[in-house]
């Protein structure tokens, strides 16, 4: 073979091998070019907030995120410090804000601003507006936005006001005749006022974060499993909210009406893939629509308050499913609408002279605002009559004295509630509840009630309230409730009397708690300057002498007018 023809296929091999290798090289680029992007993408959502979107379409903590969620993610709404720039944004605006005769607290927002800039996730973001002040408020819809309920259409979450939630609470029996006990929340707050939400371009669904609560009694195994507590934000495309039909939904998660116009039939469906949880109820019929408080609001004071109405006695079967363990379900679900105007974090009155004497009061007392708990309970009796009541009490220990050792004697409040008839009809009950057991959390270390004796003798009726399983607690981004089945046995008209139902105690974990769970998530070092920064102040001097000029100017002015008319009529009576 000639020399030539030899150099022409050695460099025809070689070129060969040359194409190949840069093709090799350009397919690894490629793929190592894919696989940053989608590294990218994944690090822009936390590590905490990629395991809760995972947990609500029910998937494993180890799954990737579907492309099309993973995409939404990295829009500038949903990444942390889009998140962030958005609270520092609305806490600089609520700070500018003028708001008469309302504490401001430059500081305390200064702080929560350099918090926010360091980025938010969800779950922080729900958490923190429980650190703004009354100024806060102020844009966010109030009691008297709304005249009267009515439905379908005030089945709605109401976006506009600050804080809401859809509660359910359900008593079943298995097939063995075992108590089975469900409670489903789903937490709703507008992270920012309306107007400040409207101007950084979020709809009003985007201006949402929902948590989704979960718990479940099995009362032969005397355990209580509790949920992930995963929080979403509306801006995921993740939350639904319609009013009708009524749909709650947040990933795979949801409550849903399945008719246009009417609540029922209902499909209640939860999973908690990390707790190995599955919750799947059909809610078929209930009583009539009944209206808490005074028709609805509960209560109502100067624009400040909440709407709640309850929807009791709902035949509901399904099933619910732990581990391998999977129980066929018949029994009666509760379910609870309540959405708040100026509660969570407080508000301010909608009349100036109601601020203002509220500051000289607490002021004149040297407190602050109080914050208050309370202890609500549902009882289904099988006569096919209801009872539901509530008792407020302060959220400070020192009030509470359930810290330490032993649990606290036994404490009876005034309690107010519903009695509802066979026929759905209902009428205002009044009485008392004896707290008689208290149970100790292992998280806050606060006693909180477990056994409850309950009278009402308007209606001639007493029972004691006990709890199906032991340590019926349920934990959110921030805090701790008592929250879990009960069996009730009493007497009515002096026939026994016997039922199921929920006991809920909320506000008993106490102000360390409160700051050690909110600092460590919001990333706030937790020290005796930053506690006494976050804590509630009694009014200034110069705000309540603010407050006495405002008091006291429609009795200047009511002075003045009587005067001008005694100088007039002088000045007749000198004509004449």
């Amino acid at each position: 073979m000639k020399k030539g023809v030899i150099s022409k296929i050695v460099y025809v091999f070689l070129g060969a091998i040359v194409v190949l290798a840069l093709a090799s090289v350009a397919l690894n680029s490629a793929g190592q070019k894919e696989e940053v992007q989608m590294s990218v993408s994944e690090n822009t959502i936390g590590s905490d907030t990629k395991e809760d979107i995972l947990n609500v379409l029910w998937l494993s903590k180890d799954d990737a995120l579907p492309e099309a969620v993973q995409k939404k993610m990295t829009e500038k709404q949903n990444t942390p410090e889009g998140m962030g720039e958005d609270m520092a944004t609305m806490i600089e605006e609520v700070g500018a804000n003028h708001v008469p005769l309302v504490l401001k607290y430059p500081k305390r927002y200064d702080q929560l601003k350099s918090t926010a800039e360091k980025g938010m996730s969800p779950k922080q973001s729900y958490n923190l507006p429980g650190f703004m002040g009354q100024d806060y408020f102020k844009g966010y819809a109030d009691m008297d936005s709304i005249k009267e309920l009515t439905f379908p259409k005030d089945h709605s979450a109401h976006e506009d006001f600050q804080f809401g939630w859809y509660f359910f609470s359900g008593n079943y029996m298995d097939a063995n005749n075992n108590p089975v006990d469900v409670v489903v929340i789903f937490f709703r707050r507008a992270l920012y006022p309306p107007d400040i939400a409207k101007e950084m371009g979020l709809t009003e669904i985007e201006n949402q974060a929902v948590e989704t609560v979960v718990g479940v009694s099995l009362g032969d195994k005397n355990i209580h499993i509790t949920g992930s507590e995963p929080v979403i934000s509306g801006a995921s495309g993740l939350v639904t909210l319609n009013a009708n039909p009524l749909l709650a939904q947040v990933g795979n998660n949801k409550a849903e009406s399945l008719k246009e116009d009417e609540l029922f039939p209902m499909k209640l469906e939860v999973q908690d893939p990390e707790k190995d949880l599955k919750i799947d109820l059909t809610l078929e019929k209930g009583n009539p629509v009944l209206l808490q408080g005074d028709n609805g609001k509960a209560p109502s004071i100067f624009g400040l308050g909440s709407w709640y109405y309850s929807i009791p006695n709902i035949e509901s079967k399904g099933t619910v499913s732990y581990g391998d363990d999977t129980r066929e379900l018949t029994g009666k679900m509760w379910m609870d609408n309540q959405w708040m105007a100026g509660i969570s974090p407080p508000g301010y009155p909608n009349t100036i002279f109601i601020q203002a004497l509220s500051n000289v009061s607490n002021g004149y007392k040297g407190e602050a605002p109080k914050s208050w708990g309370w202890d609500w309970s549902d009882v289904q009796f099988d006569d096919n009559t209801e009872v539901t009541f509530a008792s407020m009490h302060s959220t400070l220990t020192k009030d509470l004295k359930n810290k330490g050792e032993n649990p606290p004697e036994n404490v009876t409040r005034e309690t107010s509630g519903k009695y509802v008839h066979e026929d759905g009809t209902y009428e205002n009950i009044d009485g008392t509840i004896t707290i008689t057991k208290w149970m100790k959390s292992s998280k806050s270390e606060a006693w909180y009630p477990n056994g409850w004796d309950v009278e009402f003798p308007g209606k001639n009726i007493t029972f004691t309230m006990t709890p199906t399983v032991d340590n019926q607690f349920l934990y959110s981004a921030s805090g701790e409730i008592r929250e879990g089945g009960v069996e009730a046995e009493g007497t009515k008209d002096g026939k026994n009397i016997h039922g199921f139902g929920f006991g809920e105690a909320v506000g008993y974990s106490g102000q360390d708690y409160y700051f050690q769970e909110s600092f460590k998530l919001l990333g706030i070092e937790d020290t005796p300057e930053n506690r006494d920064l976050f804590t509630a102040k009694p009014p200034g001097a110069w705000l309540v002498v603010q407050s006495i000029a405002v008091l006291t100017s429609p009795f200047a002015l009511i002075i003045l007018m009587i005067m001008i008319v005694v100088h007039m009529v002088r000045k007749r009576k000198s004509r004449a």
